[in-house]
């Protein structure tokens, strides 16, 4: 009888979710070993430039919120 089919069902609702997810991704590969990590190279560098867009849109989030107190606290005090 053929092996059932696991299928993942993954929900990145926000940044911080696919941070987690590329760590455990990473993490994963890191414990097959060295030679994992050059054949996957490739792969790697992708996740890792996705990790790095997502770090960026969580600091964007933040600065956004900073600016909105900002100009609020501005027009108040017009």
């Amino acid at each position: 009888m053929p092996e059932k089919k696991r299928y993942l069902r993954l929900r990145l609702n926000s940044p911080k979710d696919a941070q987690e997810y590329i760590r455990r991704l990473l993490r994963n590969l890191k414990e097959r070993g060295p030679d994992a990590e050059i054949e996957y190279l490739g792969r790697i560098s992708q996740i890792l430039s996705v990790w790095l867009k997502s770090y960026e849109l969580n600091k964007l989030e933040d600065i956004e919120a900073r600016l909105a107190t900002l100009e609020r606290a501005r027009n108040e005090k017009k």
